[in-house]
């Protein structure tokens, strides 16, 4: 947009607008900050269009990627993440500016910022080891060429299953380790181990009577149960 558009649209009231218009090159921090402001009141309010507005849009100042270096670590104090977001996505920022966003308060800032080629291994660690490895976002953060996967089984230990189940990434990881997290009470967790190369025959045949359908599905289909054994199950009909 224009400044001249920008400037015709500051009175708007829709949520989605005021957005957008924050996000442009053509307003001041001070009237960024009061739009922002605005729509979070809304959304404080209940309104359903705001929320939608600042948590689920997928506009963003690319823009900012085009800008000198200098004006864009401006924008490393930018309050909102969307703006810091853009700004980890970029490759050329100094090593400062890379520790700010390794360590900023968003999630989805720090994420970005850990997808850049030379992202030190005990960042990417410590980022999958707070919050996990999301596997709808690809590629996740495992498969970074840094990620140091010599942790990965030490991941086994973790409290949080969620995260806990990262150590299914590793596939070499001990069968004493897959019996570990088979004892877990999440489905999703004992469906992984049911998948993993390294499960063993007994394990596998523990698996076969999950009370989850899928977990022993997933049991019945791993290659590394005894061919008998799988016969067995496609003619009883047992899974």
């Amino acid at each position: 947009m224009s400044a001249d558009m920008v400037a015709r649209l500051l009175d708007v009231d829709d949520p989605n607008v005021r957005v957008a218009i924050a996000q442009s090159r053509h307003v001041d921090a001070d009237t960024r900050n009061r739009l922002y402001a605005l729509v979070e009141a809304e959304r404080e309010a209940g309104s359903t269009k705001a929320c939608i507005a600042l948590n689920w849009s997928f506009t963003e100042p690319s823009w900012l990627r085009e800008e000198p270096l200098d004006e864009r670590l401006t924008y490393l104090d930018c309050r909102q993440p969307v703006f810091r977001r853009v700004l980890a996505s970029c490759r050329d920022l100094p090593e400062e500016a890379w520790r700010r966003l390794d360590n900023d308060p968003d999630i989805n800032v720090r994420r970005t910022a850990a997808r850049r080629p030379d992202t030190p291994p005990e960042v990417l660690e410590r980022l999958v080891r707070a919050h996990g490895d999301e596997f709808h976002i690809r590629p996740p953060l495992v498969e970074h060429p840094n990620f140091p996967r010599h942790t990965l089984r030490t991941f086994v230990d973790e409290p949080d299953p969620r995260i806990r189940s990262v150590a299914l990434r590793d596939p070499e990881l001990p069968v004493t380790a897959l019996y570990q997290l088979a004892a877990a009470s999440e489905p999703s967790l004992r469906r992984g181990v049911a998948r993993h190369p390294q499960a063993s025959d007994d394990l596998l045949n523990q698996l076969l009577s999950d009370p989850t359908p899928d977990v022993a599905e997933a049991a019945a289909a791993n290659p590394v149960l005894r061919r008998t054994r799988m016969y067995g199950i496609l003619s009883e009909g047992d899974v």
